[in-house]
């Protein structure tokens, strides 16, 4: 095992040195953008989940995530017309002023007009995924294949530690200061991520595809690209499962939070606490645990390990329907999506066309994302109203099957694509 560990970190640090100083200059900038994101989405997080559960019940939850596909159709549409428009830096400068603007007025009004934490719930859920969509893509047309194997990794390594940072601030400090004064902490986080982008954007070489006529940039556009390819239906499934499966398990902990605690501001805590557990164990896997766990499992291997975990997981739950249970159970699914998952599904559209890349993924990784959460209410509701909580776990396990199944067929259409790249 140390043999192993040690020859692969002379490789890496090899291929580091073998990188041009722009290009060093850009995945630093590129991680730190991936470190604000992540920071500021741990602070908003437990903050809207838990008023979202004070104002209105956990069992509203599935409601809101209904709600968000029509916001979702919206908001990929306006993304898809305006980036061959505008490209993705006055686009993310554009997105960086909304949120700053709605952010602030939610925390300002929130106790006032209560009715404003639904939306602040639902708008959280997708300007997170817009600004990762933002800076993923121009990743995705910098970082060629061979070292996305690697390089991924960290970018998600940075990550976590972002969330690390920003999960204790509500872990820590919501009863002292009150939940929503915390969302104000978020204006400085703000202000470095748009300087990162920026600085990232200065030295990339690829930015978006400006060349394509702008009257293809709407959602249609990416929807076409992911019906015209077995391969991008399979990245769409699998991204689909994750999150369906990630909806039910967050559902099933806010509703024994709010059964268990009873306070607005615990609750806060509480929930920022297993998020930073989350985080601490998602980096470890981001910065060593998914690199050697590729080199020695293999990446595709991985695509069947991440679903057989957390069916496991999902499974306990049938024996121990208890808080510390779903807790685990919850840990378990967020630290592979952020970790092993979100690298594995990275790396699947490094061999994609540009237009792919941007238009497509974000058909996949925004829209059909969140629509996931609708899709899995949808069973949540069913599942509560004619059967019990605890059925959850069988739906669950029968989520993590047809994913299974469905990464064989995947993996075919991979091999087609990366085969050529591979050998070269």
């Amino acid at each position: 095992m140390y043999q192993f560990v040690k020859k692969h970190l002379t490789v890496l640090k090899e291929e580091l040195i073998e990188y041009k100083q722009k290009e060093r200059l850009f995945l630093f900038f590129a991680m730190l953008c991936s470190f604000f994101i992540c920071c500021e989405y741990a602070v908003v997080r437990p903050i809207a989940n838990s008023l979202f559960v004070e104002n209105f019940g956990a069992k509203l939850f599935p409601y809101a995530w209904l709600a968000l596909v029509p916001l979702n159709l919206f908001f990929v549409h306006i993304y898809n017309r305006l980036i061959p428009k505008w490209g993705s830096r006055k686009l993310f400068v554009t997105l960086i002023g909304i949120v700053i603007t709605l952010n602030c007025t939610f925390a300002a009004v929130s106790k006032l007009a209560p009715t404003l934490i639904f939306f602040f719930y639902m708008w959280k859920e997708i300007y997170i995924m817009l600004m990762f969509q933002l800076v993923w893509s121009v990743i995705h047309a910098n970082v060629n294949f061979s070292r996305a194997k690697y390089v991924y990794g960290v970018f998600f390594g940075f990550g976590g530690v972002g969330s690390m940072v920003g999960s204790s601030f509500p872990g820590f400090f919501a009863v002292a200061y009150g939940t929503e004064t915390l969302i104000y902490l978020t204006l400085p986080i703000y202000a470095l991520l748009l300087l990162s982008y920026w600085r990232m954007s200065h030295y990339c070489s690829g930015e978006v595809p400006h060349h394509e006529e702008v009257e293809k940039g709407g959602i249609l556009h990416g929807v076409k690209l992911i019906s015209q390819s077995r391969f991008l239906i399979f990245a769409l499934l699998i991204v689909m499962f994750m999150q369906m499966i990630a909806a039910i398990t967050d559902f099933q902990l806010n509703d024994f939070l709010g059964k268990v605690y009873l306070d607005k501001d615990i609750r806060t805590e509480h929930a920022a606490r297993i998020m930073g557990i989350i985080h601490i164990l998602t980096v470890a896997l981001q910065f060593i645990g998914t690199y050697f766990l590729i080199q020695a499992i293999g990446f595709k291997r991985l695509h069947y390990l991440v679903p057989l975990l957390i069916a496991i997981s999902a499974s306990s739950l049938l024996f121990v329907p208890a808080l510390a249970i779903v807790s685990i159970g919850f840990i378990t699914c967020k630290t592979l999506d952020f970790s092993v998952f979100g690298v594995i599904k990275e790396m699947l559209y490094v061999p994609l066309k540009p237009d792919e890349k941007f238009r497509a993924k974000a058909v996949i990784d925004v829209f059909a994302y969140r629509t996931s959460k609708a899709v899995a209410s949808l069973m949540i509701i069913l599942a509560t109203s004619l059967l019990s909580s605890e059925s959850l776990a069988w739906l669950t396990l029968g989520l993590t099957g047809l994913w299974v199944a469905s990464v064989s067929y995947g993996l075919k259409e991979y091999e087609k694509l990366t085969s050529p790249q591979e050998s070269a």
